[in-house]
């Protein structure tokens, strides 16, 4: 293979891993919204929140009838550090940490089943559809990385041989 193809390859996995590794922050970003949102009293979420922080804004909710506001604040700072988790492992990922992207889908599929559980379908499938991405983005983390070991290992290309171009011979001006 000629290493501008190789180049050009690499661009391209590089493009596909940085898309899988974005993913999580999506799931940061709309699991806090949802969270917002629920704080404020509105019954809406969004596909792709987390079940586990609609669990704890659900459980925040019903024990501030007893205990307080306090409660659905807490639970605003537990949702804020999960979504934390979550932009870590985004940002390790895009910063090529083929790990992050494994622990992600793990903590991503577990939140799932929880949605499972509830049985929350249309949330279920989103997560499926997501996790399925963010593993084409781990993929294409591993080829790249493969690949970048490839490029090193091939030999430059030779240099032009410019005894073989071609001259060409001006006429004199009559």
């Amino acid at each position: 293979m000629h290493p501008n193809s190789l180049s050009f390859e690499a661009q391209a996995l590089e493009q596909r891993s940085k898309s899988g590794a974005r993913w999580f922050f999506w799931i940061a970003a709309l699991s806090l919204g949802t969270s917002l949102l629920a704080l404020s009293g509105s019954g809406v979420a969004f596909f792709l929140s987390l079940g586990i922080t609609q669990f704890i804004d659900g459980l925040a909710k019903g024990l501030s009838a007893n205990l307080g506001d306090s409660v659905r604040i807490i639970g605003l700072i537990l949702n804020i550090l999960v979504a934390g988790v979550f932009v870590l492992i985004g940002w390790l990922a895009l910063k090529r940490h083929l790990w992050s992207f494994v622990v992600g889908m793990v903590l991503f599929a577990l939140d799932a089943l929880l949605l499972l559980a509830f049985q929350v379908w249309i949330s279920f499938v989103f997560h499926a559809l997501v996790i399925y991405w963010i593993f084409r983005g781990y993929q294409a983390g591993r080829r790249l990385s493969a690949l970048e070991v490839e490029m090193q290992l091939a030999p430059p290309p030779p240099p032009p041989d410019l005894s073989q171009v071609p001259t060409v011979k001006m006429n004199p001006a009559p």
